[in-house]
C-alpha cells in the first residue's frame, strides 16, 4: 500500500473521463484511427491502473477496424493474459477468432472459438456460432457452415447461409435468403453483397442465362459500387458460356487494366479466349503474352500460357508456339433572510418569465432551508415554474417526494402545491393522479381563487379518462356561473361542447360551439376548436355543405394554426368523398404548402395522388406520389405512397408492354413485378419473338423464384427455344426445370418434350430415358400412349425391336412430326 497509494492519488479521474469520452465519440463517429491515437495516449498514461484492461480493449477495436489485424491480436492477447476482467475474456477470444479467420489462420480460429464455447453462457450465443460458421465456411466445410449458421437472426449470418448454400447447389435457396437480406436492409452495404451474391449462385451453379440477367441487373443497379467491375467480369464469363464472345470483350477490356491483379489477369486471360474464338490469333496471343509477362505468379497465369500456344498456332506462327511452349514450367449565509433571499429572488426571475432560474432559486431554497417558512410558497413555484418550462417529469418526482416529507401543511399554499402538481400529472397525461390531486384542492380548499380551475381541471381529468356523462354535469353545472376569467369560460363551453359530441349529442354539442365562437369570434382559443368541432357535428349530421362552410371559415380566418390544418383536411376528404376531385386537391394541397410538417399534410399530399389514381390518371398520380415520397420520405405513409405509385406504373402497364417494362425495373420486389414480368414475356411470345421472350421468361425464374409464375415461365422459355428452333436450349431448360421445380404439375409434359429435344438432337438414347419416365413414373399422363410411341421409335433407331407395330424405318427418314408433341 505504501507503493501503490501515490499512484491512486496521482490519478485525475475527471481528466482520464474526459479522455475516454472524447476517444469514445470518435469511435462512435468510426473516425477509428483518431480514437485509437487518443486510446493509445490514454493507454501509456494509466498502464499498470484498474482501467487499463477496458483501455486497451478498445484501443484493440480501433486497430481492428483500421484492419491493422496483427496489433489488435496482440492487444487482445495482452488482455487475456493479464486475466484481470474475466468478462474481457470472451470479448477477446470472439475477436481473436475472427482476426484468425481473416488472416486465413483457420487452424488457431477454431481453437480459439472452440475455447469461447466452451464458456456455457456463450454455448448459444450467435456470435460465437456465426464466427464458426463463418470459419467453416472459407474452410470450404459448406455443410458444417450451414449447421452453424441456419437459424442465426445476425445478417451476416443469415449472408454466409446464403453462401454455403449455394456452394452446396441449392441456388435457390441462396436466392431466396439473399432478397430477404435485401428487403430487410435495402441500400445498405450488405444488401450490395447480398445482391451480387444472387448472382453468383447462379453462376456458381451453372445458370449462366440466369447469372447474365442477374449481372447486368447489378451493374445498373449499382454503378458506383466496387463490386460493379466484378460483376462485368462474371457477366463475361456468362456471355463467353452462352458464345457470345464479342459482347464478352467489350466487358473484359478495360478490366485488364484493373487495379486488382487477379481480377486484370483473369480478364486478360478470357479476353484472349474470346478472340481466339472470334479469329483472331494475334489479338487472343497478345492478350495471353500480357497475362503471362504481368501477372507471372498468378495461377492463370500458367493457363495462359497453354492457350498462348494454341493462339500462335492459330495465327500459323509456330516458332513463337514452341517458345510458349516451353516456358510453361514457370509459372478495427444563514437563516431566514438567506431563505427570502432565495424566494424573491425567484419570484423575480418568476415575473420576467425566467421560468428557468425561477425554478433554480426555489429549488435552492426548498433544500437549503426545509424549516423556513416560505418552504410551502417555493415548493407551489417552483412546481408553477417547472411546468412552465414543460419539465412535468420534474416536477411529479420533486412534488410527489415534497407531499410525502411534509404531509400536514393546511394553508392555502398547499391547496396551490396540489393544483400546479395536478397540473403536471395532466401534462402527462396520468388522469388518475390529475383528477385525486384537483378533487383534494376542491373538497380540502374550497374559496381559493383556484377552486374552479380545479373542479374544471377534475372535470378534464375524468372526461379524458371516458366518463364523459360525469364530466358533462360538472361542466354543465359551471356554465350556470358567470366567470370574469374569459379563459375559465372557454374551457367550460368547451368541455361541454366535447362531453356531448362524445356522446354522439351533435346538435346538442353544436349549440355550445356555435354558442362559444359567437361570443368570442376573434379570440383564437375559442374560435380554433368550436368552429373545427362545429363542423365535426354538421358532419355527423350529414350537413356536408355546413360542415365544409365551417372548416372554411376556420381556414380562412386562423390559417396558421394547427387545427386549421386539420379543418383543410376534413374539408378535403369530404370533396373527395363525394368525388369532386378538383375541389379536394385544391384544399388539400392549400394544407401541404400552408402546413407541410403537419401531419393532416403527409395525409392531405397523398390523398391527392389517390384521387388522380381514381380518375384513373396515372401519370399525375405518379407524379403526386413522388412528390408525397419528395417531401416525407421517412413518413409512416412513405409506404402508402410507395404502393400507390407501384400501382400506377402496374396499371399503366396493364396498357402497354413498355409502361410494363418500366413498372417491373422499378418495382422489383412488388407482388406485382412477378406477374408484370410474366406479361411482358408472353407480349414478345405471342409476337413471336422467341428469343426475347426467352431472356423475359428466365427473368421471371431467376427474379421472382417463389413465385407462381416461375414454373410457368421455365416452361414457355423452353417452349421459346423449341420455336426458334434450339433443341440443345430446350433441354437444358427442361432438365432446369424438373431441378428447380422437382414438385411441379407438369413433370410428365416436361419429360416428354424433353425427350422430344433430345430426339431432335438425334440423341436417341437419352430421349428414351425421358419417354421411359413418363411411362414408368405417370402412368395416368396423358402423354403416355405418345410416351410408348416415341419410345419404339427411337428404339427402332437404335436397331432394337419395339412394341410398335408401324414398320421400322430409316432413322434419318423419321420426320419430326411423327413425335407427338405436348
Amino acid at each position: 500500500m505504501v507503493f501503490i497509494l501515490p499512484f491512486i492519488l496521482a490519478i485525475n479521474y475527471n481528466e482520464l473521463v474526459n479522455n475516454y469520452e472524447t476517444a469514445h465519440q470518435l469511435f462512435l463517429q468510426e473516425n477509428y484511427a483518431k480514437a485509437a491515437d487518443y486510446f493509445h495516449v490514454i493507454l501509456g498514461k494509466y498502464e499498470g491502473s484498474e482501467f487499463e484492461d477496458e483501455i486497451r480493449f478498445r484501443y484493440a477495436e480501433c486497430l481492428f477496424n483500421l484492419k491493422d489485424y496483427d496489433n489488435a491480436h496482440r492487444q487482445f492477447e495482452t488482455i487475456l493474459n493479464r486475466k484481470k476482467l474475466s468478462y474481457l475474456e470472451p470479448e477477446c477470444l470472439y475477436a481473436m477468432g475472427m482476426i484468425d479467420i481473416l488472416q486465413n489462420n483457420f487452424k488457431e480460429a477454431e481453437a480459439v472459438l472452440q475455447k469461447l464455447l466452451k464458456n456455457p453462457a456463450y454455448q448459444q450465443e450467435e456470435r460465437a456460432n456465426f464466427a464458426l460458421g463463418v470459419l467453416y465456411y472459407f474452410r470450404g466445410d459448406f455443410k458444417e457452415a450451414c449447421e452453424k449458421l441456419a437459424g442465426l437472426k445476425l445478417l451476416e449470418a443469415k449472408f454466409y447461409y446464403g453462401k454455403a448454400r449455394s456452394r452446396l447447389g441449392y441456388p435457390m435457396d441462396a436466392i431466396t435468403i439473399f432478397k430477404e437480406i435485401i428487403g430487410e436492409t435495402p441500400n445498405t452495404p450488405i444488401a450490395v453483397l447480398a445482391e451480387f451474391s444472387r448472382a453468383e449462385a447462379l453462376f456458381f451453379n451453372k445458370d449462366y442465362d440466369g447469372a447474365r440477367i442477374k449481372f447486368q441487373d447489378f451493374i445498373v443497379g449499382y454503378p458506383k459500387s466496387p463490386l460493379a467491375e466484378y460483376a462485368h467480369f462474371f457477366l463475361a464469363a456468362s456471355m463467353i458460356h452462352g458464345k457470345d464472345y464479342a459482347a464478352a470483350s467489350e466487358h473484359l477490356l478495360p478490366l485488364t487494366r484493373h487495379s486488382d491483379n487477379l481480377l486484370a489477369a483473369h480478364a486478360g486471360y478470357f479476353l484472349g479466349i474470346c478472340r481466339m474464338n472470334l479469329g483472331d490469333g494475334l489479338g487472343a496471343a497478345s492478350s495471353f503474352q500480357r497475362v503471362r509477362a504481368n501477372y507471372p505468379n498468378t495461377q492463370i497465369s500458367t493457363y495462359a500460357n497453354l492457350q498462348l500456344t494454341n493462339a500462335l498456332l492459330a495465327y500459323g506462327d509456330t516458332t513463337e508456339a514452341l517458345t510458349s511452349a516451353s516456358q510453361l514450367t514457370t509459372m478495427f449565509t444563514t437563516g431566514e433572510l438567506a431563505s427570502v433571499g432565495d424566494y424573491l429572488t425567484g419570484m423575480i426571475y418568476f415575473q420576467r418569465a425566467d421560468y428557468y432560474n425561477a425554478a433554480r432559486y426555489f429549488d435552492a431554497l426548498l433544500q437549503s432551508y426545509p424549516a423556513s417558512l416560505l418552504r410551502e410558497p417555493a415548493a407551489a413555484m417552483f412546481l408553477y415554474a417547472c411546468n412552465n418550462l414543460q419539465q412535468y417529469d420534474r416536477a411529479i418526482t420533486v412534488g410527489s417526494k415534497y407531499l410525502r416529507d411534509f404531509p400536514d401543511e393546511k394553508n392555502a399554499w398547499r391547496g396551490r402545491t396540489l393544483y400546479f402538481l395536478a397540473d403536471a400529472y395532466y401534462a402527462k397525461n396520468s388522469y388518475p393522479e390529475a383528477e385525486k390531486h384537483y378533487l383534494q384542492v376542491t373538497k380540502d380548499f374550497f374559496g381559493l381563487e383556484l377552486t374552479p380551475y380545479a373542479r374544471t381541471g377534475m372535470a378534464y381529468a375524468i372526461y379524458n379518462q371516458d366518463r364523459q356523462n360525469e364530466a358533462y354535469q360538472i361542466f354543465e353545472t359551471m356554465r350556470k356561473v358567470p366567470f370574469d376569467d374569459s379563459s375559465l369560460v372557454i374551457a367550460v363551453y368547451l368541455g361541454l361542447g366535447y362531453t356531448l359530441f362524445n356522446q354522439a349529442e351533435y346538435a346538442k354539442a353544436l349549440d355550445a360551439f356555435e354558442a362559444l365562437y359567437n361570443t368570442f369570434p376573434k379570440d383564437e382559443r375559442s374560435a380554433v376548436p368550436a368552429l373545427f368541432y362545429a363542423g365535426m357535428c354538421y358532419y355527423n349530421l350529414k350537413a356536408y355543405g355546413s360542415s365544409i362552410e365551417s372548416w372554411e371559415k376556420l381556414v380562412g380566418t386562423f390559417p396558421l394554426f394547427v387545427k386549421a390544418a386539420e379543418a383543410g383536411f376534413r374539408t378535403g376528404d369530404t370533396y373527395f368523398k363525394a368525388l369532386e376531385y378538383e375541389k379536394a386537391r385544391s384544399i388539400f394541397r392549400w394544407v401541404v404548402e400552408n402546413h407541410p410538417v403537419n401531419e393532416y399534410a403527409r395525409t392531405s399530399q397523398l390523398t391527392i395522388a389517390q384521387s388522380y389514381y381514381n380518375q384513373q390518371n396515372y401519370d399525375e398520380a405518379v407524379r403526386e406520389f413522388q412528390k408525397f415520397l419528395d417531401l416525407f420520405p421517412t413518413s409512416p405513409e412513405a409506404a402508402s405512397a410507395r404502393k400507390g405509385m407501384e400501382m400506377s406504373y402496374y396499371q399503366k402497364g396493364l396498357a402497354s408492354a413498355e409502361d410494363m417494362q418500366r413498372f417491373v425495373d422499378k418495382f422489383p420486389a412488388s407482388e406485382y413485378a412477378a406477374e408484370g414480368q410474366y406479361q411482358i414475356a408472353n407480349k414478345f411470345y405471342d409476337d413471336k419473338k422467341f428469343p426475347q421472350a426467352l431472356t423475359e421468361y428466365l427473368k421471371v425464374v431467376v427474379n421472382f423464384p417463389s413465385s407462381s409464375y416461375a414454373a410457368d415461365a421455365l416452361l414457355l422459355a423452353a417452349e421459346c427455344a423449341v420455336n426458334l428452333p434450339d433443341w440443345t436450349k430446350a433441354a437444358e431448360l427442361y432438365r432446369r426445370y424438373l431441378s428447380y421445380f422437382p414438385q411441379g404439375k407438369q413433370r410428365d409434359g416436361v419429360y416428354f418434350n424433353m425427350g422430344t429435344a433430345y430426339y431432335n438432337q438425334k440423341d436417341y438414347g437419352t430421349a428414351m430415358k425421358c419417354f421411359m419416365a413418363v411411362i414408368d413414373s405417370f402412368p395416368d399422363s396423358q402423354y403416355l400412349t405418345n410416351a410408348q410411341h416415341n419410345l419404339d421409335i427411337c428404339k427402332k433407331l437404335l436397331g432394337e425391336p419395339g412394341s410398335a407395330t408401324a414398320a421400322a424405318v430409316a432413322p434419318d427418314s423419321v420426320p419430326a412430326d411423327s413425335l407427338k408433341r405436348q
